[in-house]
């Protein structure tokens, strides 16, 4: 075999040392990208809620009282937001309102507020927001310039280092341990490696990796017999941990139901089988009574409490393994009722409807109870239909028991 040529330990582990500090570099960036592209996402939400706290029930009144001029100011105030960058309000009288650049209209994230009347439920216009791609380039770059500059004056101080470090004190046993890592048999698995240093006064890392090779000899003959019971173990902890993620996206945080990501999966599911079966599908929706009453006056640590009361009683009510709920939206509910025809639906719905307002939740300042009620709408499936229309009829039927005074049960097929 011919001689390869002789490049130095020292040049070598520079290089690499260089190679991984730029792959280390980009990884880094990558991750710093991702997590300021995540937080620029946060605050996007954060300044749309702020925006329908704020800005919406100030353009509402504008718009009801047909202020033009205290509506544009109002979008001129939104799109100098520098996470905006345009911002279209459609009335619905036909007026169109701008600000900001319109050549952002569709670069960044759009959201449309639906803008409704000061006192009511009519639409007043569709407010659309632009997220302005620009303000997150810009703080990509400034990171990108960052990390360069750091993991660049950090890069060739350690390479100094190493270069050093490898002339003047590793040289001679790094060429024993050479030697002896390229002579290691399995037939030589235990001898010992002797470095035969000049005796010092005090041990150093050298001498700890002479002393703990035999150790390590050891316990790797050890290890290689154990190492299918190890892989074994992680394996069924890696499948508990993903069945807990699972658990956990699929599940309401508050009330322990399901929640709407997994209604949207497991329902089309129970409709697909109630028709290939021929069987029947009920599904009620439940809207709790008075919840915005609640958190307004007792705060959000009542409404919650309330949601919470509310699921509980419900879920135990249910046949356990058969019918299941999920929490909808805000205090709305919807219960999935295989097996069962709209009849003995809307009788469950009676049930529950009676049965709520028998428990009753502690105010937070303990001063006497509040009881709960719930509005339900309940429909059976239609075979061959989708699941958005099913739910959408549902929701139209408790909106119709809402309207009728509340506590009330309407169902249809």
């Amino acid at each position: 075999m011919p001689a390869r040529p002789f490049r130095s330990i020292a040049s070598v582990l520079i290089h690499r040392t260089l190679v991984l500090a730029v792959l280390w570099m980009l990884a880094v960036f990558a991750v710093q990208s991702w997590l300021l592209h995540a937080a620029h996402q946060k605050q996007f939400e954060s300044l749309m809620d702020d925006l329908s706290n704020t800005s919406v029930p100030l353009l509402a009144a504008a718009l009801w009282d047909i202020e033009t001029q205290a509506v544009q100011a109002q979008m001129q105030f939104i799109a100098k937001k520098p996470e905006i960058g345009f911002a279209r309000l459609q009335a619905t009288g036909g007026q169109t309102f701008e600000a900001g650049s319109p050549a952002l209209a569709t670069q960044g994230v759009v959201r449309n507020i639906t803008i409704y009347a000061p006192h009511g439920s009519q639409s007043l216009g569709v407010l659309q927001l632009s997220g302005n791609p620009h303000y997150l380039q810009h703080g990509l770059i400034a990171e990108a310039l960052r990390i360069f500059l750091g993991y660049s004056t950090l890069t060739a101080g350690i390479c100094a280092l190493i270069a050093f470090m490898l002339k003047q004190l590793l040289q001679k046993p790094l060429s024993t341990v050479a030697g002896f890592a390229s002579a290691l048999s399995p037939e030589r698995l235990t001898t010992p490696l002797r470095l035969n240093r000049p005796t010092q006064r005090h041990s150093d890392e050298i001498d700890l990796l002479e002393q703990g090779v035999v150790k390590l000899q050891s316990a790797l003959h050890d290890h290689i017999h154990n190492l299918d019971g190890l892989v074994t173990e992680r394996t069924a902890q890696l499948e508990r941990l993903l069945e807990q993620i699972r658990q956990l996206s699929v599940t309401d945080s508050l009330t322990g139901t399901f929640n709407r990501r997994a209604l949207q999966d497991r329902l089309p599911e129970e409709m697909e089988r109630a028709q290939r079966y021929s069987r029947p599908l009920s599904v009620v929706f439940m809207d709790v009574d008075h919840f915005k009453q609640f958190n307004d006056t007792h705060g959000h640590a009542l409404g919650d409490e309330v949601l919470r009361s509310a699921a509980q009683h419900v879920a135990a009510s249910l046949r356990h393994g058969v019918d299941w709920m999920a929490r909808y939206g805000g205090e709305e509910f919807v219960l999935v009722l295989p097996e069962t025809d709209l009849e003995a639906a809307v009788a469950i719905a009676h049930r529950l409807c009676s049965a709520l307002p028998l428990h009753a939740v502690r105010k937070p300042e303990g001063d006497g109870w509040v009881h709960i009620s719930a509005s339900f709408g309940v429909t059976a499936y239609r075979p061959g239909e989708a699941a958005a229309a099913l739910l959408s009829r549902a929701d139209g039927l408790v909106y119709q028991a809402k309207s009728a005074g509340r506590q009330q049960v309407v169902g249809s097929a």
